[in-house]
């Protein structure tokens, strides 16, 4: 039966001024980076089941996100959240693992939900696993991952102790391809990279009882993880996913 308009509280009955756009729950902080974004990408908008905008925080270069802490650049996120919160978004979330290092400031400083990495998902994905096994951490760095990342993820030096962290700054393409700022990207040589890096840490601590994806590049190669290790692989897809889950239901009826 089709409600009548009319019979709606005022609140529902009239859409509010204020914003550019509307029908947008999440923005994503993006950073100065161009290079490829297949579907599975935080970066690529077909990720998605729903619409998201999109802004490029300049001079959050890859390198000094990673390898530098991100140092000095929490005035340009903030700078890039504010733009998103503009254009009418309720929520955010950003495009880099090692962005969990401002967690803390920037909810503070903007009031509205933000979730900076993937990271924040390791307190209850170590509540789900089983209590006598391991979480593995995927990241593109294990150097650059530092106690602070940590920190600002709500990770505890208890949860530390049944994390194993996993690194790919080794490897011969995907490291080169997106921190490297290095030629085009194979998805398919990136996969089997990816994957032979989870199935060397599942057969080197075989009480593994899933997976933590930092980097938002990763999550392209989720599936296959899960397929070949049988075990549940978080990211950041599944982390926006479940931001967007919870802001979804509009403040009114028409939005």
């Amino acid at each position: 039966m089709t409600e009548n308009r009319k019979d709606l509280p005022n609140s529902e009955r009239f859409i509010q001024r204020g914003a550019p756009t509307y029908g947008v729950d999440v923005g994503i902080m993006l950073l100065d980076a161009d290079f490829p974004r297949p579907v599975g990408d935080i970066a690529n908008g077909r990720t998605f089941d729903f619409p998201v905008h999109y802004e490029v925080t300049r001079g959050a270069v890859v390198p000094h996100v990673v390898e530098r802490s991100a140092a000095g650049l929490l005035p340009d996120f903030l700078a890039s959240a504010r733009a998103l919160l503009s254009r009418g978004v309720r929520a955010l979330a950003t495009s880099c693992g090692f962005l969990s290092i401002f967690q803390r400031e920037l909810a503070e400083e903007l009031q509205v939900p933000i979730l900076t990495s993937s990271l924040l998902q390791i307190p209850i994905a170590l509540r789900v696993i089983p209590p006598s096994t391991s979480l593995c951490v995927l990241t593109v760095n294990a150097a650059g991952l530092t106690d602070a990342h940590f920190e600002g993820a709500g990770v505890t030096p208890e949860m530390r102790e049944r994390l194993v962290i996993v690194g790919l700054e080794a490897g011969e393409h995907f490291f080169p391809v997106v921190v490297g700022d290095e030629g085009p990207l194979d998805p398919q040589r990136a996969e089997e990279e990816i994957l032979r890096a989870c199935l060397q840490a599942v057969s080197g601590e075989p009480r593994i009882g899933g997976f933590v994806f930092e980097c938002t590049n990763l999550p392209p190669y989720s599936e296959r993880v899960r397929r070949e290790t049988r075990l549940p692989v978080w990211d950041a897809i599944t982390a926006v996913n479940w931001l967007q889950g919870a802001m979804s239901h509009p403040f009114t009826k028409w939005v």
